[in-house]
């Protein structure tokens, strides 16, 4: 092609050219709107809808409307619901829910000065809706569903009873029986209810990985130790060594320098400073319990003694042939979890009760796992549980080992209580007040971490831990309805038993204290009863969720805490008047 050829073709407009863009008219305006309007709706109706979370019953997994604390000298943040009544430092009850609020740090027991706090809203999750229509529900499933007390109201809690299933709530943990012919029973004497938990076919109902992670709650951890410079000088942590020799305990790093075995202790009753010259009462010691730091601001609830914790520790070994374990006493047993037995297995055993009280039989291994030997100078994450009648080791987040046993809600109850199952029942009649209610029939657990011999006979057998901490486990507490003057809570006692029918649920809240969940229905709405009525010989109809009341499963946190009362009533110390409402981008997170 020739020079004159290029430029006369360079020179004739191509087809292609673009042309001006025509304005957009108003009806294609209002017909893209509505066109987005529309698929908002059916995406919002059968796809994922938003929520918000008005109370604490799910807390602290998820939060209603709450105010934030920090501790001034450890550093730890933590929420403690706005709901009424709310007391101030003095202990008068306030109608404003952040007046003059005084609460205690959970990790060194100081009391924070009262002062106005910011009001946070609740959590606004999103939720998948008509799951279930495809897939069956899981349980720990965190639900959203129809009250059936009151059908206008959504209800948020973990699923922990499916279809068909007989559920009980012992010493906190859920217990499952699925016998095809199982049958409640006839009598109403202690001994014929105690035979219900003794039946065949009990199982525990053993969360999944992540749910457990999901639900430890904090009781200590030394990472948050006050340091001398923040005030912390004379406060000491609950994790003390049984001899001192040897031993450097400074807040946030334990050394121990010997070759020989050493143990430490976590003291349950070391009383946290300042507590005594509190005029109302508070946490005084550091026990592993139910409380929830995030219900002080409305007072305590009953507290009882939890048994199923996680003991874990960051640990660098400097010396060879050292090993690190977990010795847990509770429930009449013993309990004993090993990393680095022999050098070089993961080791767990148990003591049964034999005899009189407190007299334990011979050690016995449940079962070990080989694992290479740990390394002087390298630093290893150790988490040691017992949780959901199982024993199990960590080792920087992969399972070494795991034991478990079976135990029948009866069997649990009298090796807690030390008495058998009908002997704690004999006061109890059917519409009695719940005898399992009271927290001392609830025994304790006592906690060590054990450290064996170095073979170094160079004496460079010590080892430094960080992070020291220990966590409790969810626990479902026993109740009676009307306040606690009524009959007992749905399926923690077996004068009132729980059988579920093909298409029922149970469901609870993660703060058992604070929850009013179906243990504590007492009613049920007409419509619902006309229905949705049991199908289960002897079923409940009261405390249980028919399958169409479900809405779906709560997956995400995605505009977590905003501001309520930005610029409101502040003293402008410690927690201000925010200029704008602002999320906690920082606990954007999923639900499990």
């Amino acid at each position: 092609m020739s020079t004159s050829d290029a430029k006369t073709t360079q020179s004739v407009p191509s087809s292609k050219a673009p042309t001006a863009q025509q304005p957009e008219t108003y009806k294609e305006t209002i017909i893209s709107i509505v066109i987005a309007f529309t698929m908002a709706f059916v995406f919002r109706g059968f796809v994922i809808e938003a929520f918000v979370i008005p109370t604490g019953s799910m807390a602290p997994t998820l939060m209603g409307a709450h105010m934030q604390f920090r501790g001034t000298s450890t550093g730890v943040e933590w929420p403690v619901g706005a709901s009424q009544p709310i007391r101030g430092g003095d202990g008068t009850a306030y109608a404003d829910p952040h007046i003059g609020i005084s609460v205690q740090d959970p990790i060194s027991g100081q009391v924070l000065p009262a002062e106005n706090r910011r009001l946070f809203a609740g959590d606004r999750i999103l939720v998948l809706k008509y799951l279930y229509a495809i897939q069956e529900p899981k349980r720990f499933d965190v639900i959203v569903f129809k009250n059936p007390t009151d059908p206008q109201q959504n209800y948020i809690k973990r699923l922990i009873g499916l279809p068909g299933e007989q559920i009980a709530l012992a010493d906190g943990d859920v217990f499952v029986r699925t016998e095809q012919n199982a049958a409640l029973p006839t009598g109403d004497t202690p001994e014929d209810r105690a035979a219900l938990w003794a039946q065949s076919g009990w199982k525990i109902a053993r969360k999944d990985i992540i749910t457990q992670r999901t639900v430890w709650q904090r009781v200590y951890d030394s990472e948050f130790a006050p340091l001398p410079q923040t005030g912390g000088s004379d406060i000491v942590g609950p994790w003390q060594p049984m001899q001192a020799a040897g031993w450097k305990i400074e807040p946030r790093t334990y050394r121990y320098s010997n070759p020989g075995e050493t143990q430490l202790v976590f003291n349950q009753t070391l009383r946290r400073t300042g507590a005594e010259a509190e005029p109302r009462a508070r946490q005084l010691s550091w026990r592993i319990n139910d409380i929830y730091p995030y219900n002080e601001a409305s007072g305590w609830q009953q507290v009882f003694n939890v048994s199923d914790v996680r003991v874990r520790c960051g640990y660098k070994p400097e010396g060879s042939a050292r090993s690190i374990g977990m010795l847990l006493s509770t429930r009449g047993h013993e309990f004993r979890a090993i990393i680095g037995a022999g050098g070089d297995k993961a080791e767990i055993a148990w003591r049964k009760p034999v005899g009189g009280a407190g007299v334990k039989g011979d050690w016995e291994t449940l079962t070990t796992a080989p694992i290479t030997p740990l390394v002087a100078g390298q630093e290893y994450n150790i988490e040691f549980w017992h949780v959901d009648q199982s024993v199990q080791i960590w080792l920087d987040g992969k399972k070494l080992a795991q034991a478990e046993y079976d135990w029948s809600p009866a069997q649990r109850m009298e090796f807690v209580t030390g008495r058998p199952l009908a002997k704690v029942l004999a006061n109890q009649s059917i519409t009695g007040i719940n005898a399992l209610t009271n927290p001392d029939l609830y025994s304790p657990c006592d906690v060590r971490l054990v450290f064996g011999a170095s073979n170094d006979s160079s004496g460079a057998g010590g080892f430094t831990l960080h992070r020291v901490g220990l966590d409790r486990d969810l626990f479902y507490q026993p109740a009676s309805k009307n306040g606690g003057r009524g009959a007992a809570a749905l399926a923690t006692n077996p004068f009132h038993p729980l059988l579920l029918g093909p298409d029922q649920f149970f469901a609870c809240g993660d703060n058992s204290p604070a929850s009013l969940d179906g243990r504590l229905w007492d009613n049920v709405d007409p419509w619902v009863e006309e229905q949705y009525p049991s199908t289960a010989p002897g079923g409940s109809r009261t405390g249980v969720v028919p399958r169409d009341l479900l809405l779906g499963r709560a997956f995400f946190v995605y505009w977590p805490s905003l501001t309520k009362n930005a610029g409101s009533r502040s003293s402008g110390t410690g927690s201000g008047a925010a200029p704008v409402p602002m999320p906690d981008f920082g606990r954007m997170r999923m639900i499990w």
